[in-house]
């Protein structure tokens, strides 16, 4: 059944950070009704509210036991789609944990130039690589995952006729696009790759120090260490999403562009970052009284 599930995933189009998730989510959903001798056709409402107890005794967040049940009802979905079961015990099923959203961090223009600073004066081998992954992520707002997929045919530079532009092709919900080069991430882009190793078969843009491809984990990680070497708090890799979205708003970029470039299916999605540059002006405009 998992893997079927697996199978109905990709047929969604879903990335492939969420079919490994959901996978993995399902799995422990049933270790969880194996310990009990439950089978997955007899599962009940009552034994999904005993799931949902499991996860709250772990601590879990809501947005980590909501993503959990998701995986569930999908798979349930999936399964009885398939013609694997011809019950859905989440039909009616009312109890799906809330969530939270989550608080939009957005670096200041003094803190990612900060930022910039730092990892360009790195010493370590790799410096010249994460400036280019810097750089990508603030001038397009890519994603960890859609960077990291990135491959050597997906950058396109520019020509006397031409804009450089990347190509996702393993974005959100399967979904490709075309994110144009700036000046800066075009040319950070090429510094790094004048000095990529040709010795290895991977087509991946960004390789590790083992010349493997780069996770999106070991991404977050490295940053980590660098935000934290400029003095940045409460930021992660995904923050550069925020910012990218939210300055390139405040310096007049039409909505539809930035929307196109961070690939959301829905304008309202985006329009959330109109809201946060609302709010962020009523603060400092009250904070900063003359």
């Amino acid at each position: 059944m998992i893997d079927k599930f697996l199978l109905y995933l990709q047929s969604l189009n879903m990335s492939e950070n969420t079919i490994l998730s959901y996978g993995r989510d399902v799995g422990e959903f049933l270790k969880f009704i194996e310990s009990r001798d439950i089978n997955v056709p007899q599962v009940t409402q009552g034994t999904l509210l005993q799931f949902l107890e499991y996860l709250s005794r772990r601590k879990l967040k809501g947005n980590t036991r909501r993503r959990k049940m998701e995986a569930v009802k999908t798979f349930y979905r999936g399964m009885q789609k398939m013609g694997e079961l011809e019950r859905d015990p989440f039909h009616s099923f009312q109890d799906m944990p809330r969530t939270a959203d989550a608080p939009m961090r957005v670096l200041t223009e003094a803190e990612y130039r900060t930022l910039r600073d730092v990892v360009r004066s790195s010493r370590r081998k790799t410096g010249i690589r994460d400036y280019a992954i810097l750089e990508l992520a603030l001038q397009t707002g890519l994603r960890r995952s859609e960077i990291c997929s990135l491959t050597l045919n997906d950058a396109q530079f520019s020509t006397k006729t031409t804009v450089g532009h990347v190509t996702v092709r393993k974005g959100k919900g399967g979904k490709h696009r075309r994110v144009v080069l700036n000046s800066p991430a075009e040319k950070a882009l090429k510094e790094y790759l004048a000095v990529r190793s040709k010795g290895t078969p991977h087509q991946e843009v960004f390789l590790s120090n083992r010349l493997k491809p780069c996770t999106p984990v070991v991404m977050s990680r490295i940053f980590k260490r660098y935000m934290e070497k400029a003095g940045i708090q409460g930021a992660s890799f995904h923050s550069l999403r925020h910012t990218f979205a939210t300055h390139s708003l405040r310096k007049g970029t039409n909505i539809i562009v930035v929307q196109e470039a961070l690939g959301h299916k829905s304008l309202t999605t985006t329009q959330k970052y109109l809201h946060f540059l609302q709010e962020m002006m009523e603060k400092q405009m009250t904070k900063n009284a003359l």
